[in-house]
């Protein structure tokens, strides 16, 4: 069973727990999820650092499997929506980035939130976006147009997307070295060269070694194999 499946499998065993429960809450959500992946031997999704709310945003996880793969949302709309009200807004800011204008981006966040938005707020909504793309449930072109949409429509936040945008080539570098599609060091540095051009944030091109880390984290992708590729 490949990395992937086998986190996915924690979750799916998580969201079970949950809704099994009389009355799931958040804390609850969060231990089921730390549980179901350590028994599964599996790291929670992420870059290179852990930090220490890593299970807290691991319910994003828990939302997007539940939501886009299993419809848990819509049989069981009273415990879901009370768990990942959050995670819910989350997903609604994305469709609003998605459908709006650049231009229009921020004052409509605005509105929506009765707040200006903050830097975690854009932190959040595009882990959810990476999260979705890692999980198959959109495509690099989808992940790509968010990404600069954000970087436009935040300067201010610029640093934050640009942590992602090399976020983003490594999941993609790494899933497409698991896949045979990239086989040598050549089709990896155009790879990565391309990715950060067509989005259009600078300094955004992430190290071999940052891409070696993301692909043993998320693909586990053996070490002959990673050799041929990364220096």
């Amino acid at each position: 069973m490949s990395l992937k499946r086998k986190r996915v499998k924690a979750y799916v065993n998580a969201l079970s727990e949950l809704i099994l429960m009389d009355n799931p809450t958040r804390e609850a959500a969060i231990d089921a999820v730390k549980n179901s992946l350590s028994a599964s031997g599996v790291e929670p999704f992420r870059g290179i650092s852990k930090p220490p709310d890593i299970y807290e945003k691991e319910l994003i996880s828990l939302y997007v499997v539940g939501t886009r793969g299993l419809g848990i949302h819509e049989e069981y709309g009273d415990k879901f929506n009370k768990i990942f009200s959050v995670e819910k807004q989350y997903d609604e800011i994305l469709k609003l980035i998605e459908t709006n204008e650049v231009k229009n981006i921020k004052e409509s966040l605005k509105q929506m939130l009765n707040r200006d938005v903050g830097d975690s707020d854009v932190a959040r909504v595009l882990r959810l976006v990476m999260t979705m793309y890692y999980l198959d449930f959109i495509d690099s072109n989808y992940v790509a147009n968010i990404l600069k949409k954000v970087a436009i429509a935040f300067p201010e936040y610029l640093e934050t997307v640009r942590r992602f945008v090399k976020f983003f080539i490594a999941i993609k570098i790494s899933s497409d070295i698991a896949s045979g599609t990239i086989k040598n060091k050549m089709k990896k540095d155009l790879a990565k060269q391309l990715i950060s051009l067509d989005i259009g944030v600078s300094k955004a091109v992430p190290s071999d070694r940052y891409i070696q880390e993301i692909a043993k984290i998320l693909f586990n992708i053996p070490k002959d194999v990673i050799s041929k590729v990364l220096k």
